[in-house]
């Protein structure tokens, strides 16, 4: 008898928290001393009523632990050119289907080429780039991104959905690292 009790108090339960809509529940106990778990309230003669009050589960909606994980300890920076080219279109294409999230970096002035060159010890500034945490690639190949951004920890399907971080404009570099710009031109990388 009390395995059918603990049966019915499990299907009850399971029946309760599966509704999309505030559940109302009541214990109660008959005459003879045995105890009920309704979803209506119990008879006037019931003794010992308890109601309560439940709430559905809720599951959030969100990024996983591995793609927080990623995005806090290697964040991902995309450098690009004042003209985007096709390489450059494809570079911020595979990252948005991948749906991670990242920092655009617009290098444009020679001091922002300079400083990229010297941040990733290049003979010439070429892009797109793309950093995660400490590593990095110059130029876009799906297959050469894919590999990085799983060392990384980064989830194959992301749930970034918005549009990238800009830095602000015409912030200076900080240490090894270039900063947006509104002026100047220059060649993007080919593959």
């Amino acid at each position: 008898m009390t395995n059918l009790r603990l049966l019915l108090c499990v299907s009850i339960a399971g029946t309760l928290l599966a509704s999309p809509v505030w559940a109302q529940t009541y214990k109660w106990k008959d005459a003879q001393g045995n105890t009920h778990y309704t979803g209506t309230p119990p008879p006037p003669d019931a003794r010992s009523v308890t109601e309560k009050k439940l709430q559905p589960s809720v599951v959030e909606q969100g990024a996983s632990y591995a793609e927080r994980e990623a995005t806090r300890t290697a964040p991902v920076t995309l450098w690009l050119g004042n003209e985007c080219d096709a390489l450059c279109e494809s570079a911020l294409a595979f990252l948005k289907n991948r749906g991670i999230a990242y920092t655009e970096q617009r290098i444009i002035t020679d001091e922002q080429k300079d400083a990229f060159v010297k941040r990733f010890k290049l003979q010439e500034a070429r892009v797109p780039a793309i950093n995660a945490g400490k590593d990095h690639l110059i130029g876009f190949s799906a297959s050469a991104w894919t590999s990085l951004l799983n060392r990384a920890g980064y989830p194959a399907k992301g749930t970034a959905r918005v549009a990238p971080k800009a830095a602000a404009a015409g912030a200076a570099p900080t240490a090894g690292e270039a900063a947006p710009a509104d002026q100047g031109n220059w060649q993007p990388a080919t593959e």
